[in-house]
């Protein structure tokens, strides 16, 4: 490996950062649309249907998220192999082939179970899913192949296209309906929209092997054994809240915890989607593993932190102006997940360092011990209500974080506190956000800090005033306490002169286009 101070090195190792940035990017732009979409479908179908068709709603979407991402765990080999043959895109399609069949018969033979639930309308998706799983195999991994090179744009029109049937599906059956049978019609169309453009972006010819199972098995099945552990250990408060507390109590976390993603995981899941590559090609070509590392949980965190608290801030403003009355019970909800999901999308970046570096037994033992934990905490919390269920789910997400943080010490800074430390200045000027937004909300009246002064809509004027200059305030307090302490240290290298660089080029361009 040439050291970083070869010019060579240098050159291609700043071509290869821009190739991240522009994928980053075009990511970003891509799911900032997609979430504002997604934002506005959610708006309109919770006013069109009731808590409890989100509850079965839910069953449905975990099952399906479920099998998308075994699906992508079995491509994902195909990032990390230094060479891939036409003989490794086969073995995967069987692969996928295999899974989907497989997870077939599962969803057909467990019907019975399914009736011991005594949610009669999840028996009727059962014969839904045995054709989806089979729908969502049938994806090309060729497509796989552009994020390996970098090219992000593809996987980014994967999402936005996808993302726009299922809103315009989903909002025109939802006035139609006025069911659960909307999400689920929507969602069909959506992942069969997702196969077609695979394979009409990356065409292959359909062919069966199992020639290079071996290169494929042994990084699959921890992979895959640690991202189902997530999978549940992430999905079971939903599920549990739905099995013993009701569908309506369901709907009600469901929409919460969608509400709560929303601007952290969902928003940037795309996002990280680069995180996997790029620390890929990094390890391949330098020695920057750790520098890299640091330098994404900086504009990580940076990012989310304060979109997620100053959503808690104003989560009750937002239920109300947006959604409608009839759902304020989420509000507790995203008092409580919001700020506790922003620092768990640290998961992604050790995911990703322990993905290249072959520890994905540890993240598969991680796991385990979460969703068993998750579990027994969880049946425990559903003793004391909603309430108690509640915090719950806030526990178990603040154990997934100090696991998170144990396994990074692997990485980067390599202390316990090093992913978190690593954007102080992004820590320090939350908490200066947070403060003048209470102050602002304080000279309002007592009533709007608590948030339940409003009681009819002819206050709603007044409210969405009042959520105006919270936001605006919030927004200026923070990107002016970060740039004021970046200046009061010397002007380091980090997400500042990142986001002044990123500035600039954008006013070359558009100096240049006209």
């Amino acid at each position: 490996m040439k050291q970083p101070s070869d010019p060579f090195v240098d050159k291609s190792t700043s071509a290869r950062t821009s190739a991240l940035a522009v994928g980053a990017t075009t990511l970003l732009a891509s799911s900032l649309f997609r979430q504002a979409l997604g934002l506005i479908t959610l708006i309109v179908t919770a006013r069109l249907l009731a808590p409890k068709d989100f509850g079965i709603a839910a069953y449905f979407l975990v099952a399906t998220a479920f099998l998308e991402m075994m699906q992508r765990q079995i491509a994902t080999v195909l990032i990390r192999l230094d060479d891939v043959t036409l003989e490794h895109l086969k073995t995967v399609f069987t692969f996928q082939i295999v899974l989907g069949i497989v997870a077939a018969l599962f969803f057909y033979v467990t019907q019975p179970l399914l009736a011991l639930l005594e949610i009669p309308e999840l028996i009727q998706l059962a014969p839904i899913l045995c054709a989806l799983s089979l729908i969502i195999a049938l994806k090309s991994p060729r497509f796989v192949l552009f994020e390996r090179k970098l090219r992000f744009s593809f996987a980014a029109a994967e999402e936005t296209i996808s993302r726009i049937v299922y809103s315009i599906i989903a909002i025109s059956l939802a006035w139609l309906w006025g069911d659960f049978w909307s999400i689920i019609v929507a969602s069909v169309c959506a992942l069969v929209t997702r196969s077609i453009w695979t394979f009409s972006m990356a065409p292959m010819t359909i062919r069966l092997s199992l020639a290079r199972w071996r290169d494929c098995l042994s990084f699959s099945v921890w992979t895959t054994g640690a991202q189902v552990s997530l999978f549940f250990s992430n999905n079971m408060p939903q599920l549990i809240i739905g099995a013993t507390l009701g569908l309506a109590d369901a709907g009600v976390f469901r929409l919460g915890n969608r509400l709560s993603t929303l601007v952290t995981t969902q928003l940037f899941a795309p996002l990280q989607r680069v995180l996997y590559p790029g620390l890929a090609d990094i390890s391949r070509n330098t020695d920057r593993q750790d520098e890299a590392f640091n330098r994404l949980n900086e504009l990580l965190l940076a990012i989310v932190l304060p979109v997620s608290l100053g959503m808690a801030l104003v989560a009750n403003h937002i239920v109300v102006v947006v959604i409608g009355w009839q759902w304020l019970g989420i509000v507790q909800v995203i008092w409580i997940l919001a700020p506790l999901k922003a620092l768990e999308t640290l998961h992604e970046n050790v995911r990703s360092a322990a993905y290249i570096e072959g520890s994905t037994r540890i993240l598969f033992i991680r796991n385990t011990f979460l969703l068993v934990f998750v579990c027994l905490l969880m049946r425990e919390g559903v003793e004391f209500g909603f309430s108690g269920a509640l915090i719950a789910a806030g526990t178990a997400s603040l154990v997934t974080i100090l696991t998170t943080l144990m396994i990074a010490k692997r990485y980067g800074t390599r202390t316990f506190f090093g992913p978190v430390t690593v954007a102080w200045r992004s820590f320090v000027s939350t908490l200066a956000m947070v403060f003048v937004v209470l102050f602002v909300s304080s000279a309002f009246g007592s009533g709007d800090a608590v948030g339940w002064a409003y009681e009819t809509e002819e206050d709603l004027p007044l409210l969405r005033f009042r959520f105006a200059i919270k936001v605006l305030v919030g927004v200026l307090t923070y990107i002016g306490t970060h740039f004021l302490l970046w200046k009061l240290i010397g002007k380091p290298k980090g997400v500042e002169s990142m986001t002044l660089e990123l500035v600039a080029k954008i006013r070359s361009r558009l100096v240049t286009a006209h």
